[in-house]
């Protein structure tokens, strides 16, 4: 098949390809980078899978990682909550301060804000939705410049109770403002969250009943949170910050240490009761010693390590069991023997115990998993997974590679192949690479904005499992040490990467053929805007002015609603006055634009002394109206002049013939005399024949031109009757049967047994059937057949004659009844080239259809009544 590249067949096969491949490499892909995530699949490993390679693998590395930050982490929670024998102390004080800074609990109150562990435990747990609750309190600021807080309730009854007052901004009259009711208007603001200030001014001042002023100003401050329990030794907060210089002015760092601190302590004990023994001996594959050259103690989860002084041989024994990391002060004296870098394993040392000072000692740890996996713990499952999923992994990277490249070869297939058929070089566009540019691509995007709302609200993501932990700061959070992906999940990114895929190709291929037809910048919406603006800039003169008022009447119905906002409702009068004047304008030049229309489409339809009234017509309507009358006049000149240059030629042509008949009857009469005298010369007889023959052509010529002009000046009148046209074709056919056979042409008859009336003028039928039989006898190849067919159905009558032209037919069917054409170039025939356009005038006239049809050398009369 020529060019079969671009067969329909062939794109809807490049079109699945694409979808499938899409789809299979976006499985592929999140498989890969799912468990790249977890180190099995590294760059080196993706085609390299091997079963059992578990603790060589980096997923061992980082989840022995991983592990030993829990570790540490519960380490880290274990000297911060327990007592000096090992146990959990409820009743251990938690400075706020203290611990939001560094995190760490001594178990003392240096700031005066500390609560214990119990408290800061159940108060967390309360308010476990992140919603600690709000109290409304009051900043009261000193003319020294310092603050005194109330709760708002508090601050209020001091107010009642006059202990202090408030000095009002306007006189007390007893019913209208009396300083009870300003009182409530004053609680009424600070509830609200309002500063005294933007409703009073700045002169509300706190005096005594001496009239000494105690405050100077008051806000409110909505950022304290509600009080489950008071502090250490106070009632609540506000005693403790109203007596500590230290704390005086920073209330909102006071409260967001509180939070931090509840949230942080609640979610540390949780995890510290929740994870128990687990990285206990006999629990985990893990062995684990960290030691303090100072202090001279070990943190470990084997009894047999505890000693100190054994430490360097135990450490020998961890190394012996397995994979293992030694970590000291120095980077050299690193030592593992498994693929990790050194610097992350001493960083996380250090992050857990800063050795700022020598004096303090320095940290030792060492840490090795059994790789016979006895235990089955994280790293025993772990190597059961890494196991299972290899193959798979291995499988999805071969899948991944080739689904790339069919992507690839299909894409640039499709490119090339766009807009292209097998038959032709033609570029096809549909109706969708019509639309604008943008609108275009707002049809592909914004169903595929729909679609991934629409999944990602039915889909809460892959699944994983996960284990709770918390980081150096004693944040609750979770690691990921499990990947998986379900058959829902592949269902629904399938369905999700297909549709996307295919509403991408929608607007990618209608993209490469815009570019190919050169389209793109033809129906972008930028050309559109520019052409806008062009076509406005043009026409300037008369816009601006269609501008100017549009923005005026939309400006005012802005300043409408504005004045109207803030209560001045009047100008809603000038509104309605604007609107009415718009509708009044809009209905007036809504008439004369119909008045201007109804007088083109008059002189259009051929009335062209049709005038548009002028009355109550303005401006540049009435200027146009004036325009169109104008042009109906110039059009009524126009036909009057056309007219009468017809008038004149029909009239020179019928006399002009009416003079050359009179002297060419005599000539063909003494032609006729001198043949009848006994001339015996042949040569004198030859003479006189050509002589006859010639004087006839120019009387059949002469007749035809006087035919033709009363045809087109319509001077003839018509007898209308019913004949039988089988009849009169059957009467034609003997007429013509000899001048036929001179030629060689034989007619075939093709007409209805039955009589085919129909309502004409006899004898001009006539004349129409003789022209279009001499047309064929003078101009059809000698030797061939004469094609005459007449058929009766459903009312109509159609008659059609064919022959094929001798000549080669050099111009088109329309052409043909045109006066004085001829189909032969050379003109050798005799004829006026004046029957076929009598014939199609006659037939017409007459109520008829006459067309002709050219098909090469192929010549067709089509006769329908």
């Amino acid at each position: 098949m020529k060019k079969w590249y671009r067969n329909t067949i062939v794109k809807a096969i490049l079109i699945g390809t694409v979808i499938v491949a899409s789809i299979l490499a976006s499985l592929s892909g999140v498989l890969l980078i799912g468990y790249q995530g977890e180190g099995v699949v590294t760059s080196e490993s993706i085609l390299q899978f091997q079963k059992g390679a578990y603790k060589e693998s980096e997923a061992f590395a980082n989840r022995m990682r991983q592990v030993m930050y829990m570790v540490l982490d519960e380490m880290q929670a274990g000297l911060q909550l327990e007592t000096s024998d090992g146990k959990y102390d409820p009743k251990r004080l938690v400075d706020v301060i203290e611990y939001d800074e560094s995190h760490t609990i001594s178990g003392k109150n240096q700031s005066g804000l500390a609560y214990t562990l119990k408290e800061l435990t159940e108060w967390g747990e309360a308010y476990d939705s992140g919603d600690m609750g709000m109290s409304d309190i009051v900043v009261c600021e000193k003319p020294d410049g310092t603050y005194y807080y109330y709760y708002l309730d508090d601050f209020m009854a001091v107010l009642k109770e006059k202990k202090l007052q408030v000095n009002m901004p306007y006189p007390e009259e007893e019913e209208t403002h009396s300083y009870e009711a300003w009182l409530d208007e004053i609680w009424n603001v600070l509830k609200q969250g309002f500063y005294p200030d933007m409703y009073w001014g700045e002169n509300l001042l706190i005096q005594d009943a001496e009239g000494k002023v105690i405050y100077k100003s008051f806000w409110p401050f909505q950022q304290g949170i509600q009080e489950k329990y008071a502090p250490e030794g106070a009632e609540n907060i506000l005693e403790v910050v109203n007596k500590t210089p230290e704390l005086n002015g920073k209330l909102e760092e006071v409260f967001s240490a509180l939070s931090n601190t509840v949230s942080s302590v609640a979610e540390t004990v949780e995890m510290y009761q929740q994870n128990g023994d687990r990285w206990a001996e006999g629990n985990t594959n893990l062995q684990y010693l960290v030691a303090n050259t100072a202090s001279k103690k070990v943190y470990t989860n084997i009894s047999e390590y505890e000693d100190y002084a054994n430490v360097e041989k135990n450490i020998e024994k961890i190394k012996s069991i397995g994979k293992f990391v030694v970590v000291k002060d120095k980077l050299a004296d690193f030592e593992t023997n498994m693929d990790v870098a050194a610097s992350e394993w001493s960083d996380m040392l250090k992050g857990y115990f800063p050795q700022e000072d020598k004096a303090e000692g320095q940290y030792i740890l060492a840490a090795a998993v059994d790789t016979t996996f006895p235990v089955q713990d994280v790293f025993y499952t772990g190597e059961k997974e890494y196991g299972k999923y290899a193959p798979y992994l291995q499988n999805a990277g071969i899948v991944l590679i080739i689904s790339v490249i069919l992507l690839i070869v299909s894409f640039v297939w499709l490119t090339v192949c766009a807009g292209r058929r097998p038959e032709d070089e033609e570029l096809y566009l549909n109706g969708f690479d019509r639309l604008k540019t943008i609108l275009g691509a707002a049809t592909v995007f914004i169903p595929w904005i729909f679609l991934t709302f629409f999944v990602g609200s039915m889909w809460s993501g892959f699944g994983y499992q996960e284990m709770p932990y918390v980081d150096s700061n004693f944040y609750k959070g979770y690691i990921i040490y499990e990947f998986s992906i379900s058959a829902s999940d592949a269902m629904v990114l399938s369905f999700y990467v297909g549709m996307t895929m295919v509403l991408f190709l929608i607007g990618y291929l209608s993209l490469v053929r815009r570019i190919k037809g050169r389209t793109l910048w033809k129906n972008s919406a930028l050309r559109w805007v520019c052409g806008v603006f062009g076509e406005f800039w043009k026409h300037r003169s008369v816009c601006w002015r269609t501008v100017l008022l549009i923005a005026g009447f939309v400006g005012m119905h802005w300043l409408a609603f504005m004045f109207v906002s803030v209560g001045i409702a009047p100008y809603l009068i000038l509104l309605l006055a604007a609107d009415g004047a718009a509708l009044y304008f809009g209905i007036r030049k809504a008439i004369e634009k119909d008045r201007i229309r109804r007088g083109i489409k008059e002189i259009a339809s051929g009335n062209v002394h049709y005038q548009i009234p002028l009355e109550k017509m303005h401006g540049e309507s009435r200027e146009m109206a004036e325009l169109v009358n104008s042009i109906g006049d110039g059009l009524n000149n126009a036909v009057a002049s056309a007219m009468k240059s017809e008038r004149l030629k029909t009239d020179l042509i019928t006399n002009v013939s009416h003079d050359i008949k009179t002297p060419l009857t005599s000539i063909i009469n003494y032609v006729d005399l001198l043949k009848r005298e006994n001339l015996q010369d042949p040569k004198i007889q030859g003479y006189l024949d050509v002589l006859e023959a010639k004087a006839q052509r120019l009387k059949t010529l002469t007749e035809d031109v006087v035919e033709a002009s009363k045809v087109s000046s319509g001077n003839i009148s018509l007898e209308m009757m019913d004949v039988n046209l089988v009849e009169m074709v059957n009467q034609t056919i003997g007429e013509f049967s000899e001048k036929m056979e001179a030629k060689k042409l034989t007619i075939v008859a093709s007409l209805p047994e039955e009589q085919a009336i129909v309502h004409v003028d006899g004898r001009r039928m006539w004349r129409v059937l003789e022209n279009i039989f001499n047309n064929a006898a003078k101009y059809a190849m000698p030797g061939t057949r004469v094609y005459a067919d007449l058929r009766v159905n459903e009312g109509k009558v159609s008659f059609s004659l064919k022959n094929v032209s001798e000549n080669p037919l050099n111009i088109n069917a329309e052409e043909l009844t045109e006066r004085f054409i001829r189909g032969d170039v050379s003109r050798s025939t005799e004829g006026s080239g004046l029957g076929l356009s009598i014939a199609r005038d006659l037939t017409e006239m007459q109520g008829g259809k006459f067309n002709l049809y050219v098909d090469g050398d192929l010549f067709k009369v089509m006769i329908e009544f």
